[in-house]
């Protein structure tokens, strides 16, 4: 993420980035690591039907106003894992 990236250039690159997490993810699996961590919280699920036209326009005039100024992030992942494999016998905690 970084400043004057619009919506559609931080979408794009977390879909680019995205492919290399699914992939380690996959290799890990074959590797008999077990991935996940209970959720604390309920949560709440974001549905795209609650972002309407307001929203979308909001967004642009943010990130056109310099929303992001300043913001230069590289891609994170923060991998939630046992520290058993299940080829070792680990349950999930």
């Amino acid at each position: 993420m970084h400043e004057g990236d619009d919506e559609l250039t931080l979408f794009w690159r977390r879909v680019r980035d995205s492919a290399e997490v699914y992939a380690v993810a996959v290799d890990r699996l074959a590797h008999g690591e077990i991935l996940g961590e209970p959720q604390q919280g309920k949560g709440r699920l974001y549905q795209v039907k609650e972002r309407g036209l307001w929203q979308e326009q909001q967004m642009a005039e943010r990130l056109r106003g310099g929303l992001l100024r300043g913001v230069h992030l590289p891609p994170r992942v923060k991998w939630f894992s046992t520290r058993v494999s299940a080829t070792e016998g680990g349950t999930h905690p």
